[in-house]
């Protein structure tokens, strides 16, 4: 089969290997569509994340569907051959506190695709464990499908602000982390929504999606004072990575407003304006992927309360993948999500 590997940063090559073979309680997954992340462009780019290096070459992508081949010895499903699905990237060890508590999300020993050493999914077939592949309707094609792990962080973050019906927010950066985000407050109820984006393709796709104001960061306090009569909002998500969007977080949030973050930094630090988030005694939550929310953003795409199929706005086959990341990296011709077709 076909393997795309990470040798170091910016050097993809092409691997003939061997089709992974499903033990026992897995299945084998022939590749669909596989979207680029922003944490696929971090290794791709600067070959880690943190204190997460790639040492060894190594198989990037983790947003992914595909169709179902064949069942390990003894697996135990009510998955069939031939069924579309969503791969849920994370395998948590099912043993630790965190996820007996059931913070899978956090779990010290988790497995997830495309993170090192764990191969993701920019190769033709794949060995998961069957209980992480989620059935599709026939009405989500395989592209909305790999756009469903977004769309669960954005669910997740929704969750961990608890935002309250009527609650007011702001989403500082508009790709499909921020609008899975936007999406999901709207089915939560949120009252107003600002987002915050500097490119204008994002901000009026932010709009068609629901956002009640758009505007560019420089004019982030202006828009916030109109839309919140000076009071700040509920709660700000920010989902640019980037360390000015985590300042105007604290800035934009109202007294006792929460801060929560889940963009992925290129320097492994948060630079808070501490006078801002001190004086409104702020909380801050920080979101680390998705947690149990997968199988929710499926039946939101399938019931048509979101819309994941605009996200992606620019496909290539696995041969051409190191285009897709070089596009998603620098935002150019209006990308959202570049989609890796195998």
């Amino acid at each position: 089969m076909r393997s795309l590997r990470l040798h170091a940063p910016g050097d993809l090559r092409m691997h003939d290997e061997p089709i992974p073979k499903p033990g026992p309680g897995e299945a084998m997954v022939r590749i669909g569509s596989v979207g680029v992340c922003a944490s696929d462009i971090h290794y791709w780019r600067d070959g880690r994340i943190g204190s997460t290096v790639v040492t060894d070459p190594i198989v990037l992508g983790h947003e992914a569907s595909g169709r179902l081949e064949a069942f390990g010895e003894g697996t135990r499903t009510n998955l069939s051959p031939g069924q579309r699905v969503a791969i849920e990237p994370a395998k948590p060890c099912l043993k630790c506190e965190f996820c007996a508590s059931g913070h899978f999300n956090v779990c010290p020993s988790v497995e997830f695709f495309g993170t090192p050493p764990v191969d993701g999914c920019f190769r033709d077939y794949v060995a998961w464990p069957a209980e992480l592949l989620l059935p599709l309707p026939d009405s989500i094609s395989m592209d909305e499908a790999a756009m469903v792990e977004p769309l669960a962080i954005g669910i997740y973050a929704a969750d961990l602000a608890a935002l309250r019906p009527g609650e007011s927010a702001a989403i500082l950066g508009a790709g499909a982390i921020g609008l899975s985000v936007l999406q999901a407050l709207r089915v939560a109820g949120a009252a107003k929504i600002l987002v915050s984006e500097p490119i204008q393709a994002r901000r009026e796709m932010a709009e068609r999606l629901g956002a009640d104001a758009v505007c560019e960061p420089a004019d982030g306090r202006a828009a916030a004072e109109e839309l919140t009569a000076g009071n700040g909002f509920d709660v700000v998500f920010e989902c640019a990575g980037e360390p000015e969007a985590v300042r105007e977080a604290s800035r934009l949030a109202r007294i006792l407003g929460r801060a929560v973050i889940l963009g992925i930094p290129r320097e492994d630090e948060y630079p808070f304006d501490a006078g801002a988030a001190r004086r409104k005694e702020l909380t801050a939550i920080f979101v680390r992927r998705s947690n149990s929310t997968a199988q929710r953003a499926i039946e939101l795409v399938r019931e048509g309360k979101v819309d994941v199929s605009s996200y992606v706005t620019h496909t290539f086959p696995l041969e051409r993948a190191g285009e897709a990341l070089e596009l998603a990296e620098s935002k150019r011709q209006g990308v959202l999500r570049a989609v890796v077709r195998l």
